[in-house]
């Protein structure tokens, strides 16, 4: 009986004389923890991603006190697993050791070293930190799954053969569903299972820029040694970690802001709302991070902006120099406007449907052409003609006060996430529109009550101008709750489900034209309809940061087949203030019974 219990003792006593020997064992660590309060340290508040006292991963593989959850306990947890003497714990948290290590030093302790880990060494040795980048993939309102772009991180360096490699960091999820109901049900509520990858930056940056034609900007970070070392780390902890996504609390920008605040805790602050991929390139921004910018063009977007920058005549030349073959001089050209002519030339003979219909011989010339005329001596970078940080920020509280011969009354509206036509979107790539979640109540003098003017769950309007260099089509999409008006230009609340298509140009660089072509169904509990809804309109961007929209439209078999109503809308939204719209409208409304004028002014906050 002795003789078992010495056998047992043994290795608990050389257990412990080796933790003494190294001054510490699991009870010092925790004192220790404890004294320096380290549960309190920014840095291992974000290794948890804790919002509000909870963490946003629920993995019961990356929280060990779940259930019992704090950061004290998780941190207790945590040291308990390290000093486990058959743990493989150093693999599997090698930024929470990293950390800790670093204020209570305790390294020799543990069954496992971390040069154990096979896999981990083999992350380590091949997938260089020297360079953190973030990138923002730029949005495509008029798909679900970018709709707000795309925000994640790409790391580069050498790795363990001195060969310059780089990739991407990222989060995301397959929306596999057709079904709009479907997608706002699982992405708000439900959840969907969430995907991150480490894997070749080429990959993406190809898909983004030239399948999907988006912008790929690039902002290099300021990150110090160790903070770069504990990102690392991190990112190898949440490999095979169970990560719900939700598009309104932890998306792929939610996730990017997390791992960004190890270095920089402040961006913690901006996770108010909503985070959308934008947020995370502002608050990099705000907290200066930010030391350079690239960008990768999608070839076009070039050739639009490009498009708006040469003089119409100029831009006409080169033209009949690529399609028609005459005969053009670049050394008559000042040297801004000749660089312009140039780059407009190479963007040209680079687009797939013009070099497709051009024989090799020409193809050959005119790049011969744009080789010897090209001045890179001269400064041209169009990524400086817009810039996401430039925008207003995505989330939007509105006060309107509006009035006609009859009733005054005042509308409150709130925006979760994003924009607005009438907004400043100088830096998106066309004018457009994109409004998710959005609640508008509106409180009227006469009754002196509230009634819900409007709730949208998703709805989108996209104008880009359509040229023969470039033709495109705009569209237009509604799903939501909203009022219609009747033949009596009475209000009545119908679930609206619409879809659009038209053409949009470009006549002056101000100065934009649109048309539009909607069908929908709209339904209530005593009611419902097919309608149609043609459109056309006209954007002009006018001095002092001001924008005019004016759109007529016509309604047709909203109530019945002969029910048409005419409504022509005139705006004014002026944007010279960080973060604040105000605007002023009048709508005139008109059927075959009756019409009515309304008067509108609006002030709208951004945050």
């Amino acid at each position: 009986m002795i003789l078992k219990r010495i056998s047992w003792l043994l290795p608990a006593l050389y257990i412990f004389l080796s933790a003494s020997a190294n001054g510490m064992n699991f009870q010092a660590a925790v004192s220790k923890a404890a004294e320096l309060r380290l549960y309190e340290n920014p840095k291992w508040l974000s290794l948890l991603h804790i919002k509000n006292d909870s963490p946003q991963i629920k993995d019961s593989d990356f929280i060990l006190s779940a259930g019992r959850f704090s950061p004290k306990n998780e941190l207790d947890e945590t040291l308990s697993l390290f000093f486990d003497d058959y743990s493989d714990a150093k693999c599997r948290f090698p930024a929470r050791y990293f950390f800790l290590n670093y204020y209570i030093k305790f390294d020799t302790v543990g069954h496992k070293n971390q040069a154990e880990c096979e896999e981990l060494q083999k992350y380590k040795n091949y997938v260089p930190f020297d360079d953190i980048n973030l990138i923002y993939a730029s949005e495509v309102v008029s798909s679900a799954s970018s709709m707000m772009g795309h925000s994640f991180l790409n790391a580069k360096g050498k790795n363990l053969n001195q060969t310059s490699v780089s990739h991407s960091i990222s989060f995301f999820t397959e929306l596999d569903s057709f079904n709009p109901a479907a997608l706002i049900y699982d992405g708000l509520v439900s959840g969907m299972d969430g995907f991150f990858i480490v894997r070749p930056f080429e990959k993406d940056l190809n898909h983004y820029s030239k399948v999907e034609g988006r912008n790929v900007w690039s902002y290099t970070l300021d990150i110090n040694d160790f903070d770069r070392t504990l990102i690392k780390l991190h990112i190898w902890e949440l490999k095979n970690i169970e990560i719900e996504y939700l598009f309104q609390s932890y998306n792929c920008a939610t996730l990017t802001l997390y791992i960004l605040s190890l270095a920089n805790p402040n961006l913690i602050n901006e996770d108010i709302l909503f985070v959308s991929p934008l947020d995370v390139v502002k608050a990099a921004e705000k907290y200066g991070m930010i030391k350079n910018i690239g960008v990768e063009l999608s070839d076009d977007w070039a050739l639009k902006m490009l498009e708006q920058e040469i003089q119409p005549e100029l831009g006409g030349k080169i033209e009949s120099l690529v399609f028609e073959d005459q005969e053009f001089s670049f050394e008559k050209l000042e040297p801004k406007s000749k660089r312009i002519a140039v780059e407009y030339l190479s963007y040209l003979i680079k687009n797939k449907v013009i070099k497709s219909n051009l024989t090799a011989k020409r193809l050959s010339k005119l790049s011969d052409i744009v080789d010897f005329n090209i001045d890179k001596s001269l400064d041209f970078d169009l990524s400086q003609f817009k810039n996401p940080i430039n925008t207003k920020q995505d989330s939007i509280l509105a006060s309107s006060l509006v009035f006609d011969s009859e009733n005054t009354a005042i509308d409150l509206s709130f925006l979760p996430a994003s924009h607005y036509l009438y907004g400043d979107n100088r830096q998106y790539f066309s004018e457009s529109e994109l409004v998710i979640g959005e609640f508008t109540v509106r409180l009227t003098e006469k009754s002196n009550h509230l009634k819900v003017q409007s709730l949208t769950f998703y709805s989108f309007r996209t104008l880009t101008p359509s040229s023969k260099i470039v033709p495109k089509y705009s569209g237009s999409f509604y799903m939501g709750y909203r009022q219609i008006l009747d033949r009596k230009l009475n209000e009545n609340g119908f679930f609206d489900l619409s879809g659009g298509m038209g053409k949009s140009t470009k006549v002056h660089k101000d100065i934009l034209l649109f048309s539009n072509l909607e069908v929908g169904l709209a339904v209530n509990t005593s009611d419902g309809f097919f309608y149609a809804k043609p459109s056309v309109g006209a954007i002009i961007n006018v001095i002092a940061d001001g924008k005019i929209v004016v759109e007529y439209q016509l309604s047709a078999g909203q109530y019945d087949t002969k029910h048409i109503t005419q409504a022509l809308s005139t705006k004014y939204a002026w944007f010279g203030i960080k973060n604040w719209t105000f605007h002023l409208a009048h709508k005139i409304y008109k059927s075959s019974f009756t019409k009515k004028n309304e008067f509108q002014l609006a002030v709208s906050m951004h945050f």
